[in-house]
């Protein structure tokens, strides 16, 4: 891992408080943010796709935006991103297109279908699990890490139930 561990389950336990803000005030369970080894962290990125209208606005992408320009380079070498679920395919892809080095989430891909929020198709479409970065991606357990998911189904219980 890039940045140190303790720090990273700190960091990653802040993203999801904010992840949980996030949900409760109409969002979904999505945040990214970036640790630099030097000390740097980005501002939180939320997932603003419905919020804006643009399908690429995942939380991942949104953090990466605002981190390049930040720090004024497209470049994020050596950078960890933590996401509060697994990124999906296209944050991957903008992940490792920017040179981030890490990625660590709170809820895997698994988990996060378990939650309404199955997006794992996409994987083998166009065979992001190939990707160095996907296979080196890690699960980095926090205590509260589940709580957006859940709290996202005890909002929104009746939009799942009718659909059944």
């Amino acid at each position: 891992m890039t940045a140190d561990t303790t720090r990273l389950e700190a960091l990653m336990a802040d993203a999801v408080e904010v992840s949980v803000r996030h949900v409760e005030s109409g969002g979904v369970p999505f945040v990214g943010l970036l640790v630099a080894n030097d000390g740097w962290v980005s501002d939180p990125g939320v997932n603003l796709v419905r919020e804006t209208g643009d399908p690429t606005a995942h939380a991942e992408i949104v953090a990466i935006r605002k981190a390049v320009q930040a720090r004024g380079r497209s470049s994020l070498e050596g950078v960890t991103l933590l996401a509060t679920g697994e990124p999906c395919a296209l944050c991957y892809r903008v992940a490792a297109s920017h040179d981030i080095a890490v990625v660590c989430f709170a809820v895997d891909r698994d988990t996060a279908a378990e939650w309404g929020f199955d997006y794992r198709a996409s994987y083998g479409a166009d065979e992001t699990d190939r990707l160095p970065l996907v296979a080196t991606a890690q699960h980095l357990a926090v205590e509260r890490g589940l709580v957006p998911f859940t709290r996202y189904l005890d909002l929104h219980r009746s939009d799942f139930t009718t659909r059944s």
